[in-house]
């Protein structure tokens, strides 16, 4: 009798560890897949936004597209890229990169400068932000469908050299033009968001 209580003792507790065990597998099996999914949503949501950028690039425009050293306000002394972002497609774009290239006379790229156009021209601020989950970020505004959107951005991070071509005078300027990049500005956009997507 004492023998098949003992036995009883050790089926039970090794069921119980057995069916713990199937529990805890399950439930980080569960937590796995949720974790891949949130990152394959990443990932589409990234792939996405290429995709639109390549398909919907014709409708975007930056025909006064320039840089240069700012010499008012509170970004006097800058390096800053302006210009005025023009939406000649069908749909409202909610967030949208470019990707500005640094070209000398002869072609070759010295630079390049990634940015969103609609974040404050005072850049992003130098203090970490966090990003708290179930809460909006600023946001930022909507470039309406045949519209125009003026932008300026501060070029962060600038090799003393393209700094220095900026503060060059350009040969045929008019005085009142202190300077600006004398080679060629060319863009591209890198990803685009429309909204209600």
């Amino acid at each position: 009798m004492i023998i098949k209580q003992k036995s009883l003792l050790v089926a039970f507790i090794s069921s119980f560890v057995i069916a713990l065990s199937l529990i805890l597998t399950l439930v980080g099996y569960l937590a796995y897949v949720e974790l891949k999914g949130e990152e394959f949503r990443r990932t589409y949501g990234i792939l996405l936004a290429k995709a639109n950028a390549k398909a919907y690039s014709r409708h975007i425009d930056i025909p006064n597209l320039s840089a240069g050293i700012n010499n008012k306000g509170p970004l006097k002394g800058k390096p800053v890229i302006e210009g005025t972002l023009k939406n000649d497609g069908p749909k409202d774009i909610s967030d949208i990169l470019i990707k500005v290239k640094f070209l000398d006379r002869d072609g070759a790229i010295l630079h390049d400068v990634t940015f969103h156009p609609q974040e404050p021209p005072l850049g992003m601020s130098i203090l970490p932000q966090v990003s708290i989950p179930y809460l909006p970020g600023p946001a930022r505004p909507v470039i309406k469908a045949g519209s125009a959107f003026p932008f300026k951005a501060i070029l962060a991070d600038c090799p003393a050299e393209i700094i220095a071509g900026l503060k060059e005078p350009e040969p045929f300027a008019k005085p009142s033009k202190r300077g600006g990049w004398s080679g060629k500005l060319i863009f591209e956009v890198t990803s685009v968001d429309f909204v209600g997507v």
